[in-house]
């Protein structure tokens, strides 16, 4: 027995020992720790908000060491960061970090996290004049906070918590947001970081003048990701997912509902070559009813395929250096400006474009479909470039050049619209049972008449058919062989004739 309190005691004066020097270690390096990280987001923030216009900062205030911890004070700075359509952001708020010194900070200990760290931070938005009225919301609480733990090897953990909140406005407007927690996990230098997270429910009412109010309610959304960097910069490969359990939308004199139940965005991006990078999203719209009735299902998938990231990281740079031309013609309901550019700066452009271009690139809608109970509607479109002898060619002989192939097909159910003239009809306050089924019934094949007569599709059994495929200069439009020449000169007597003058 004696042996064995012996062992324990030997033990925990071991640990203790052992706490207080990594304390001790901890407190020394956690300056330059700090420094480094504010050094590295800021490094992060002022990539993410180039195209803004505007900066966000991290500036340190103060540090007070004690043996044991460590509090430090921050501010966060925002400048002109243009949200587009005129709205500018600027704002300066504190945040107070109070640092557990490892390597067994007691709120782990706590929480029976055993593992040894260097430092658990606990950071908190400061109440003051710009905030209170978040605060308020909030109960009071931060509305923001986190908890991060920074381990011996690099490795960082955080858990964010947004604090409930509830805003009601004498005009009619309200807000009620349930909270939302996020984990982060990742490297000290944001290399690798995975994430996921959730909030229940989000609920905005907006009162506009004497209009009804409209209402936005969404139930639970999940929120998760893994990515890693690449040697290419700005450039990360990995997957970021979305999806909402359901979106609901009242609005209208009438306070019709809009009801959509799964909706989710999957984007994955990877490396497909040693300096090319591809991508791919997903969009799913599940159920959709509209006013109660039954509407249908959609879906879409883009991707990009053989992008030079060399070439397109440095588009981007001379996109950023002319930002504020585009937003002043923008602004000012313009079309997108003529870039006066010096020969340097032409030449350097044009390299960059060709090398773009040179490693072939592919955009494609791989698939966009809507679904109806009784039919689903398709369509699918590819492109693929190349880069042109010369920039300096006629456009008609650029443009071939320059889109080396073109494929499409759009597929239409002629009783996926039925449903939709049904559903329409219903909409419109029809009642008479026979006459919807007659018109729902005429509408699909209507169409497929129409497209018959014009020559722009054919029909294949319950579908209305065009396609389209270009290639070597050569257009195959449903079928039939032609020149591009003579492609854009039937495309536009079609679209004469079906002009109202027509």
């Amino acid at each position: 027995m004696k042996k064995s309190v012996g062992i324990l005691s030997g033990l925990a004066i071991a640990i203790a020992v052992a706490s207080t020097a990594g304390a001790w270690y901890t407190g020394k390096q956690l300056p330059a720790e700090l420094d480094n990280a504010v050094a590295r987001s800021n490094a992060e923030l002022k990539k993410a908000l180039v195209t803004t216009g505007g900066s966000m900062s991290i500036e340190r205030v103060s540090l007070e060491q004690h043996f044991f911890s460590t509090t430090a004070q921050y501010r966060l700075k925002a400048r002109d960061i243009n949200l587009g359509e005129g709205e500018v952001v600027n704002f300066d708020v504190g945040v107070t970090d109070q640092i557990e010194h490892g390597p067994f900070p007691w709120s782990r200990v706590k929480a029976l996290k055993l593992m040894p760290v260097m430092a658990v931070s606990n950071s908190t938005l400061q109440k003051d004049d710009a905030t209170a009225a978040w605060f308020a919301a909030a109960g009071e609480q931060a509305p923001i906070s986190a908890q991060t733990s920074l381990g011996y090897g690099g490795s960082v953990a955080s858990q964010v918590r947004l604090a409930p909140v509830k805003l009601d406005e004498a005009d009619g407007n309200s807000l009620d947001f349930s909270g939302m927690q996020l984990e982060v996990s990742g490297d000290k230098e944001g290399k690798a970081s995975k994430f996921h997270g959730q909030a229940d429910r989000f609920v905005m009412k907006l009162v506009r003048d004497d209009q009804p109010p409209a209402t936005f309610e969404l139930k639970g959304l999940k929120v998760g990701g893994n990515l890693a960097a690449t040697p290419h910069d700005t450039v990360y490969v990995g997957n970021v997912d979305l999806a909402l359990a359901e979106t609901k939308v009242t609005l209208g004199p009438k306070q019709q509902v809009l009801l959509i139940k799964g909706l989710e965005q999957n984007v994955l991006q990877a490396l497909d070559g040693p300096d090319t990078v591809g991508g791919r999203v997903e969009y799913k719209v599940g159920d959709m009813t509209w006013d109660g009735r039954a509407v249908g299902k959609a879906q879409m998938v883009v991707s990009v395929t053989s992008v030079n990231a060399p070439a397109l990281q440095a588009l981007s740079k001379w996109y950023q250096a002319h930002l504020p031309e585009f937003e002043a013609a923008s602004a000012a309901g313009q079309p997108v400006p003529q870039i006066r550019m010096d020969d340097a700066e032409k030449a350097k452009f044009q390299g960059d474009l060709r090398q773009l271009l040179a490693a072939r690139p592919k955009v494609a809608i791989e698939n966009l479909a809507f679904k109806t109970a009784n039919g689903e509607s398709r369509f699918n479109l590819s492109m693929a470039f190349a880069a042109p002898a010369s920039f300096d060619l006629p456009p008609d002989q650029l443009s071939k050049q320059l889109i080396t192939e073109v494929k499409g097909k759009l597929s239409l159910s002629k009783p996926m619209m039925g449903d939709l003239a049904t559903l329409q009809a219903l909409l419109d306050g029809q009642t008479d049972a026979q006459a919807i089924a007659m018109q729902s019934s005429q509408a699909g094949e209507m169409v497929g008449m129409m497209a018959l007569q014009s020559g722009l599709a054919t029909v294949e059994g319950n579908d209305v058919v065009s396609s389209l495929h270009y290639a070597d200069g050569m257009v195959d439009f449903n079928g039939r062989k032609m020149t591009v020449e003579a492609f854009a000169m039937l495309m536009a007597a079609h679209l004469a004739a079906l002009s109202p003058q027509g």
